[in-house]
């Protein structure tokens, strides 16, 4: 039996099928439907249920990266070049928020 890694097997198995659009960011620990215009990613819907067995998601933690960013390593806009080179590396997957027990 396969371990489920999402909310249900349907969410595990939808998110692997590249024909569905549901993304899930494992650094953010978000789950997003992407809007496109002209096939290109425009923005982003997060959603908060489960479209297949209905439970709440996890809590979004996009917030939280800024802050922890902005906080335990001073960088107050990391998206800006020069700071985002000092950005560490398990802030760009999952490893930090599961680190801190979040």
């Amino acid at each position: 039996m396969k371990k489920i890694i999402h909310c249900c097997e349907l969410m595990d198995l939808f998110l692997e099928d590249q024909r569905v659009p549901i993304l899930y960011l494992a650094k953010y620990r978000e789950y997003n439907i992407p809007l496109l215009y002209k096939n290109k990613v425009t923005a982003l819907q997060g959603i908060m249920y489960c479209p297949w067995c209905n439970k709440k998601l996890p809590e979004r933690l996009r917030d939280k990266w800024f802050e922890i960013l902005e906080k335990e390593y001073n960088l107050d806009d990391p998206r800006r070049e020069e700071q985002e080179k000092l950005i560490p590396e398990e802030f760009e997957t999952d490893e930090w928020w599961k680190k801190r027990g979040l």
